[in-house]
């Protein structure tokens, strides 16, 4: 089993090493003096997520606001000593500046999908592409050594949306509860209905509560990716614009870059999805005839069941034609009346949807002795802290001791113990759902 282990990690290494390889002597053969490899973009991007500026930045590691953007455009690299400032400033490894950005990610032409991108703040919408960025290559790193489940998420065969009708918003939306056997019951946890169909999921802080999520299809390994901002502390809410970032995957993920990209198309490519969300956690067949009379106290004793808010739900009740429109009106200014539009009753009692996949994956590298927990983060690059963010591992995990017990005497069965012989380990890191 040692050998098979040192096996996969030669190969895990040896993976890294050749994705990981710099330029020739040749092709940097302009005389510059510095640590050969640095990657400016490495640079930008943590200062960007950060929030430094080039002054500031130049203040920690005393060297001029000109230098360092020369460091980051590539017109010069740093030296040596520059070098491991940076190092110490950001908290990564040296590894982290010397592995290229992946070639798939430049000049890229799939869309983000931002929730509420109108309205949401600039600073906040970089941050989520570049934590998504980032999700993935670790998510790559990961695939060296294991394999994910199957991507199984039907996608719209449309590349205009404007062309989108609501009828085939639900179409698609009971499509996907039948390719994932879900009935037509509420869904428990819609994160881990999502991973099981392939989509690697993480929750992460933006720092601007207009900020919702993200979602992409990543052209590094052609997978979905999705992040839920964690700012806003109502679980009812993040689960909605899980569902949401899902919609956008499904319906949106064949249309052009360029196309999402004008300002006039936002609100209603945001509808379509906010439609898909509404027909995935309430389908028709089964919502409608629980809702014998929409009154707030009505739909209120229907969200612990259906795990959505009120306000979901009357919009729900007008897409199904339950509600005449002074019936509609009534119910928002009573839910207005009620003080409900900063927090509805029960917010409190749902527990946030926890992102599993990249956490177990993790756990399976360093279970099976493929990575130390230093060694993995020196490997990836980043913060321990940020990969423990991504991976939606528990805070301090990666720089915790792993083998604190190995000098420990081990115990030991005593002699007339029932005995059972150990199940061999296998060849293989399995993964399973």
């Amino acid at each position: 089993m040692v050998s098979v282990i040192l096996l996969i990690r030669s190969c895990v290494l040896a993976c890294v090493a050749m994705r990981n390889e710099t330029k020739t002597k040749a092709e940097v053969s302009d005389m510059r003096t510095g640590v050969d490899g640095f990657q400016g973009q490495r640079l930008s991007q943590l200062r960007m997520a950060q929030n430094l500026t080039l002054a500031e930045l130049g203040e920690k590691i005393e060297r001029s606001s000109s230098t360092i953007s020369a460091w980051e455009k590539g017109a010069q690299l740093p030296e040596a000593e520059s070098f491991d400032r940076l190092c110490h400033v950001f908290n990564v490894s040296r590894m982290w500046f010397l592995k290229p950005i992946p070639l798939a990610f430049q000049g890229e032409q799939r869309p983000h999908f931002f929730r509420s991108q109108a309205s949401a703040h600039k600073q906040a919408r970089e941050r989520s592409r570049l934590y998504l960025a980032w999700l993935q290559e670790i998510s790559d790193f990961f695939q060296d050594a294991m394999e994910w489940p199957e991507v199984n998420v039907p996608m719209l065969d449309a590349d205009d949306c404007r062309l989108i009708s609501d009828e085939e918003i639900e179409d698609i939306a009971r499509e996907c509860r039948e390719a994932w056997s879900l009935g037509t019951a509420p869904i428990p946890n819609v994160i881990q209905v999502m991973e099981n169909a392939g989509i690697i999921c993480t929750r992460a802080t933006l720092g601007h509560v207009k900020m919702d999520g993200v979602s992409h299809v990543s052209i590094l390994d052609g997978r979905p990716y999705v992040l839920i901002a964690e700012d806003k502390a109502n679980a009812i809410r993040n689960r909605f614009d899980a569902a949401h970032e899902l919609g956008h995957l499904v319906l949106h993920s064949k249309i052009p870059a360029s196309q999402y990209a004008k300002n006039e198309l936002y609100d209603l490519l945001e509808g379509q999805a906010h439609r898909f969300a509404s027909a995935f956690l309430m389908p028709p067949e089964s919502f409608a005839q629980e809702v014998v009379w929409p009154t707030l106290d009505n739909l209120l004793s229907l969200k612990s069941r259906w795990k959505v808010s009120v306000a979901s739900m009357i919009v729900r009740c007008r897409d199904l034609s339950l509600l005449t429109d002074q019936l509609e009106l009534r119910l928002w200014k009573g839910r207005s009346a009620r003080k409900w539009t900063k927090g509805e009753p029960g917010d409190d009692a749902f527990a946030f949807e926890q992102p599993k996949l990249m956490m177990r994956g993790a756990h399976l590298l360093i279970d099976n002795n493929i990575f130390e927990r230093t060694e993995l983060v020196y490997q990836i690059g980043l913060p321990s802290e940020t990969i423990e963010m991504l991976c939606n591992l528990r805070s301090g995990y990666l720089s915790a001791q792993p083998n604190a017990g190995d000098n420990v005497v081990p115990l030991k069965l005593r002699h007339n113990a029932a005995r059972s012989g150990r199940a061999k380990r296998a060849n293989v890191l399995p993964f399973q759902k």
